[in-house]
């Protein structure tokens, strides 16, 4: 039997280490090593942000709508998401989002496995401020398994 290696404990709405990736304002909540490599981290996006059509090789995200109007494709499929909404990204299947509402947008996410995501933002963190220059952004995606679409 496996020794379980986590503490449960109660994250408070505070508590997080903070940064700007892109433009979004992000807080990890759970760290890949302090949950059995799942990492979760709550999301503020901008009104008209988001991320376009891409696929991750390795990681399966489970979106989850806290405050705001978002819309998501899946596949082929495309959904409106309002506060309360979840939304299951699986791995190997394209998918994006924007925020179509007039203020910031709050998510909640979990990305199991989590610990090469985590490092994915750990580097996508260090670009500077504004638009990212797309060839070291398609290198370092590629590096992570994901793939952004045309």
């Amino acid at each position: 039997m496996e020794t379980m290696t986590v503490k449960p404990r109660m994250i408070s709405s505070k508590e997080g280490d903070k940064y700007i990736i892109l433009g979004h304002e992000v807080t990890v909540k759970l760290h890949s090593g302090e949950d059995n490599n799942n990492f979760v981290f709550e999301l503020i996006s901008p009104p008209g942000s988001g991320i376009p059509p891409h696929v991750h090789n390795n990681e399966d995200e489970v979106l989850y709508v806290l405050e705001g109007e978002f819309e998501v494709m899946i596949g082929e499929e495309v959904f409106k998401a309002t506060e309360g909404d979840c939304l299951n990204f699986v791995r190997s299947i394209s998918h994006a989002y924007t925020n179509t509402g007039t203020t910031d947008a709050k998510t909640l996410w979990y990305v199991s496995p989590g610990r090469s995501f985590e490092e994915f933002f750990g580097e996508l963190s260090q670009f500077p401020p504004g638009p990212p220059d797309m060839e070291k952004f398609t290198t370092l995606c590629g590096k992570y398994g994901m793939n952004f679409l045309a």
